[in-house]
């Protein structure tokens, strides 16, 4: 009997405003300037790929390391801060998750769910919004899906990609590949072309590979830091964000924390190659997203020590911007707040890294928020927190009103001492494109065409109540006849309508195993639970962007061209659109 994780993706696979205020009004026009236990400055810091138990202020006490927690600095913040046990990211990849770190909407709502899409030109931003109150904003970011190409930079008045010389050098060379691609005289031939789109991809790729190898957290730190040193110049308040690309895999952290939490290991593995070493695992290609697990428990033990290296590696960077707060005398004044996109799998459900499913130990991140002056220090607070709730909640410490069209929810109660109520709740969601082959008649089995599979996958959370929506359908190819055409048409009408639709009462399953699950909903709390989300999910729907209204950019639009995006399969003009789905738990008749 097929077990829940391989239902999922044999499922999968078989269907193969703006804030208007005076700023007078805001910060006050005296000479003193504004008063920082109104108006505090902001570091907001955001750590790639990291699980919230790999902290050790959530009791990550790695096995070979004689009880040393990899994260001492983070471990103080949170013991004079505030730490919460329920945060969830808004979805299992960088680009989203950070889209809704900035806007405050879910994914749902800001609809950037593909690699080719960008954020909408009339979706809030944090940054925007802090640089009409006047404060100094600035950003560093070391991941590829941090670009500004997809709209990141706005509201600051500084925002750079920190990367190492070598990934430097290859993103350079890429976006020179990119241009001469955008700029080819029209009347190249067909070849030349090519041989320019060749030339980009080559390049592209190697920007990929690199950045799993890229050592970037010195190069964020020093920017940032200049940046902290600068606050008594500013005569303002200052925003920083600073984003940490080294915790995500390839797992090679700088000395001494290659070592420092497996010193005796006498095994030959490393976490070089992570996601494609074939010591480690292999792809069942009839399964996509399930792995063949080859690693030992003892070799996992150490990809997982050095896992907890890198997160050693960076937490050491984000002491020297905590001791530098202190070093100004504003860190009374600072509100802290330190949070991570997403988390790993390390074949808790037969995967392997993340943007394949939506399972806790993907969506289940740290957040520790401290601002001395006004919070006081708070352990294991409860209550669903997702990536899209921070931008309100900064808004309502600093007194602002937020943006009509946030759909997060502030948690400021809860900062302040408030219990939680148990009708907070948390909405992920995530879009994967998989390519795979069709065939279009069955009378002639060896001639098949190329087809996209499209799989939404979202979960809602109320308490301890999960649910997980889950729809598959074959898309049309880039280019076919008519003929084929009608053949996939007529196979989405038929698939996009089946769903998989299961909910888990994570108190009781915390590991989600496969017999926590269930489809039955007559359980009142399951039942409570799918009603508020399909309440939501309408309102949400209401919201959504319009694909028209996104921020446009040349070489976002060259690259669409490059990869086939502008060519009728998953073209711009319906590049949202495709994952519009009816709300859940419509086949149950609800």
């Amino acid at each position: 009997m097929l077990g829940r994780v391989n239902r999922l993706h044999v499922f999968r696979a078989a269907h193969a405003t703006v804030i208007a205020a005076s700023l007078c009004c805001a910060l006050g026009c005296g000479s003193r300037g504004p008063d920082p236990a109104e108006h505090p400055h902001i570091l907001l810091i955001s750590l790639d790929s990291t699980r919230r138990d790999r902290l050790g202020c959530y009791g990550n006490r790695p096995p070979h390391a004689q009880g040393r927690s990899p994260s001492p600095n983070l471990d103080a913040l949170a013991a004079r801060g505030v730490r919460f046990d329920d945060a969830l990211s808004a979805s299992s990849w960088t680009l989203p998750s950070h889209m809704s770190l900035f806007t405050g909407q879910s994914l749902h709502v800001h609809a950037v769910e593909m690699d080719h899409l960008r954020m909408c030109a009339n979706s809030p931003v944090l940054a925007e919004l802090l640089s009409q109150q006047g404060y100094r904003t600035a950003g560093f970011a070391s991941g590829p899906y941090l670009d500004p190409l997809w709209g990141f930079a706005r509201g600051f008045d500084r925002y750079e990609i920190c990367y190492g010389p070598e990934l430097t050098e290859a993103a350079a060379a890429e976006r020179v590949a990119l241009r001469a691609y955008e700029q080819a005289d029209p009347k190249l031939s067909e070849i030349q072309r090519g041989a320019l789109l060749q030339t980009w991809r080559e390049q592209h790729n190697r920007v990929e590979k690199l950045s799993h190898q890229d050592v970037s957290s010195e190069i964020v730190t020093a920017r940032a830091l200049e940046e902290l040193r600068a606050i008594p110049q500013a005569g303002k308040p200052v925003f920083v964000f600073a984003h940490y690309f080294d915790p995500h895999y390839d797992y090679v952290p700088p000395a001494p924390y290659d070592t420092a939490f497996d010193p005796q290991y006498a095994g030959e593995l490393d976490g070089r190659e992570f996601f494609t070493n074939p010591a480690i695992s292999t792809l069942i290609r009839e399964q996509p997203g399930l792995r063949n697990r080859h690693v030992s428990d003892r070799d996992l033990d150490h990809l997982f020590a050095l896992y907890d290296g890198e997160v050693a590696w960076v937490d050491h960077h984000i002491g020297r911007l905590l001791d530098e707060l202190t070093a100004q005398g504003v860190a009374e004044d600072t509100l802290v707040i330190v949070t991570a996109d997403h988390g790993d799998e390390f074949f808790e459900h037969g995967g392997l890294g993340h943007r394949r499913t939506l399972y806790e130990e993907v969506i289940r991140v740290p957040l520790i928020v401290a601002w001395p002056r006004r919070l006081a220090p708070r352990a294991g607070v409860r209550g669903l927190v997702v990536s899209q709730d921070v931008l309100p909640t900064v808004l309502e410490l600093l007194d602002l009103r937020a943006p009509a069209n946030i759909t997060g929810s502030s948690f400021a109660g809860l900062l302040r001492g408030s219990s939680d109520d148990g009708r907070r709740t948390a909405e992920t969601r995530l879009v994967v494109l998989d390519s795979g082959e069709v065939v279009p008649d069955r009378s002639k089995p060896q001639e098949t065409a190329p087809a996209n599979v499209v799989q939404v996958l979202e979960s809602y959370q109320r308490g301890s109540v999960k649910l997980l929506r889950q729809r598959s359908w074959i898309e049309s190819p880039f280019k076919v006849g008519p003929e084929k055409r009608a053949f996939f048409d007529a196979l989405k009408r038929t698939q996009i309508e089946r769903e998989l639709l299961e909910w888990i009462d994570l108190d009781r399953h915390p590991d989600e195993s496969d017999a926590g699950w269930s489809a039955d909903f007559s359980e009142p709390r399951a039942a409570a639970a799918l009603a508020a989300w399909r309440a939501s999910y309408v309102e949400h729907a209401r919201l959504r962007c319009d694909p028209s209204k996104a921020d446009k950019d040349a070489s976002m639009t060259a690259v669409l061209g490059a990869l086939g995006y502008t060519d009728g399969g998953l073209g711009a003009e319906v590049d949202t659109s495709m994952f519009e789905i009816p709300p859940p738990g419509e086949l149950l008749g609800r």
